[in-house]
């Protein structure tokens, strides 16, 4: 269909070596291989992590020292207050800490800002908050790393703050005189852990626990929230991400927290199999649908609860409020694709698009969908009383927060990651800031996409590809960001025949056939290609393996095509 194929090579030594230690097809062989896995020893640890790899939370900088001061604190049974984020990642953090430190001290309380009065992180309005409950102690999760004003305004209070965040510091501006764990470290300026905010949130539970000799361990306890936190934020499933998502999936299945019970089932996921798709595309929208409406309070109390029906209230409740976002989303995204004055700007190779009257709560999701549609990073901001405050998207290859901080004389405040940012800047900025963003970071967005492609694990034979393949391939999950579903192709395969499927007709079904071997494909929503392709006789065909609904055989979906002339 017009991509160019990145066909992935591997040391055939080695690969070798590995099939036949592992008993494994050469084919999910060459996909660990492509997973950076190399050694027997490497593929058994991925293949069935332990949760004893989580002892590797010990190595985090400056964890034992905040242990300390977090005990110094509890043991005099002074206020706490865990200072979250009002999305998925930050509400499941705060959940955790909050209900493990609750085991020992009643004086521990939530403070989740509200996004539309009080902004992200430690502002200024949300710092006035805090002071009012008057705590000893701020431990923020998912966020603080860049807020120097509002650690300076706590401190200022005689307010102790423990800073616990994943986020890409400014490491010039390394908050000073507090404790941060964080995943990135000061001196090499390199990441030193993929975790989330909710995994550095469990590293510090964990840590705690086992300094006090804890009888209820918190990484077995609130895996399932660690997991929805990690997935939702989107972080890389490899080393200690991939143990929580993989432990808390089995956990989310088979005994899930009350408030997750609840909202699995309100969702329609009740006797269902929850995997990276279900949690990621139906229960973590609605977590995060309450604060980008209203306010993120009924998802924190959700995440909280140990009522069921307290629970099935407020998980209804989560529903109501997804269905305001979505109409919100679209309602946004349909005014950013018909104003004119826009055509332009979706030209661009950095996308910056403003307008007047968007709820502020739903911009990163038209930024997400208007990156994925365009192939190119995305800011999308709202403007309020002179000032336009949105969020980012980039695409694979371009990081937007270095972006950012290379552009931040434009900038009042800004954060974030490679892949998802957000920003405000005075409105009369935002020419001048699209223009430098495009003048600087044009060519290295086009370099970016051009050197993308579709990326293939392996080359396969149609008979490669039967129960045993699919055996492994069950073994590489869960699947998600840098451990996508593996991507095989068949080359000169011949198309039998083709036909249209699925209850609206929507789908393309293709009876393919290479040398006496013959299987079924689907190409999801390819009714409008059918033409394309009944012509043909001879095709090379991408395709991702799964099972079927019924779970008897492999299902092949197919993401690209090469016709042969």
């Amino acid at each position: 269909m017009g991509k160019k194929w990145q066909i992935r090579k591997v040391n055939e030594n080695y690969l070798k070596s590995l099939s036949h230690s592992l008993s494994m097809p050469l084919s999910v062989a060459r996909v660990l291989m492509n997973r950076g896995v190399f050694t027997l020893q490497e593929a058994r640890d991925f293949l069935d992590p332990s949760l004893s790899f989580l002892q590797k939370f010990q190595e985090l900088p400056h964890l034992k020292e905040a242990v300390i001061l977090l005990d110094q604190v509890i043991r005099k049974q002074e206020k706490i207050i865990v200072f979250g984020d009002y999305d998925a990642d930050g509400l499941t953090a705060a959940a955790i800490l909050a209900r493990f430190l609750r085991l020992f001290s009643p004086q521990v309380e939530i403070y989740i800002p509200n996004r539309f009065r009080e902004g992200y992180g430690l502002g200024r309005e949300a710092v006035k908050g805090v002071l009012k409950r008057e705590p000893h102690l701020v431990v923020t999760v998912d966020c603080g790393i860049k807020d120097r004003e509002g650690i300076a305004a706590l401190k200022n209070q005689g307010v102790l703050v423990l800073v616990t965040d994943h986020h890409l510091p400014d490491f010039d501006l390394w908050p000073q005189g507090v404790c941060v764990v964080s995943t990135w470290d000061r001196d090499s300026q390199e990441m030193i852990s993929p975790l989330s905010g909710v995994g550095l949130a469990l590293a510090l539970a964990q840590a705690y626990g086992e300094y006090r000799g804890a009888k209820i361990n918190p990484v077995e306890e609130y895996l399932d929230l660690a997991c929805i936190g990690t997935v939702s934020d989107v972080a890389p499933l490899s080393g200690e991400n991939r143990v929580i998502v993989r432990y808390g999936l089995e956990k989310l299945n088979r005994n899930p927290c009350c408030g997750l019970r609840a909202l699995s089932e309100v969702s329609g996921l009740e006797g269902k199999t929850i995997g990276t798709q279900e949690v990621g595309f139906i229960l973590a929208p609605r977590i995060n649908a309450a604060g980008r409406v209203e306010d993120s309070q009924p998802a924190l109390d959700l995440l909280l609860s140990d009522e069921y029906e307290e629970a099935l209230r407020l998980a209804n409740y989560l529903n109501t409020l997804n269905c305001r976002r979505q109409k919100e989303e679209e309602k946004v995204l349909e005014s950013v694709l018909q104003d004119k004055k826009n055509e332009a700007y979706l030209q661009d190779e950095v996308v910056v698009i403003s307008g007047s009257g968007w709820g502020q709560g739903v911009l990163g999701i038209v930024a997400s969908r208007l990156s994925e549609q365009l192939d190119r990073p995305v800011i999308v901001l709202t403007e309020i009383d002179g000032m336009a405050i949105g969020s980012g998207r980039s695409i694979a290859g371009f990081s937007l927060s270095s972006a950012l901080e290379r552009s931040s004389s434009f900038l009042v405040r800004y954060g974030g990651h490679e892949m998802a940012a957000g920003l405000r800047l005075f409105s009369h900025k935002v020419e001048e800031f699209r223009h430098f963003l495009n003048e600087n970071f044009g060519e290295e967005v086009k370099k970016a996409r051009s050197l993308r492609g579709l990326v293939v694990d392996a080359l396969v034979s149609l008979q490669e590809v039967n129960e045993e393949t699919l055996f492994w391939l069950e073994k590489l999950k869960p699947f998600g960001e840098k451990n996508p579903p593996p991507l095989f192709a068949v080359l000169d395969a011949s198309l039998v025949r083709s036909w249209i499927w699925g209850r609206n007709d929507q789908h393309l079904r293709l009876l393919v056939r290479q040398g006496k071997e013959s299987q079924e494909m689907v190409v999801i929503n390819g009714k409008e290609k059918a033409a394309n392709l009944a012509n043909s006789s001879l095709v090379d065909l991408a395709f991702e393996v799964h099972r079927d609904n019924l779970g008897n055989y492999p299902y092949l979906k197919i993401q690209d095509w090469r016709i042969k002339k």
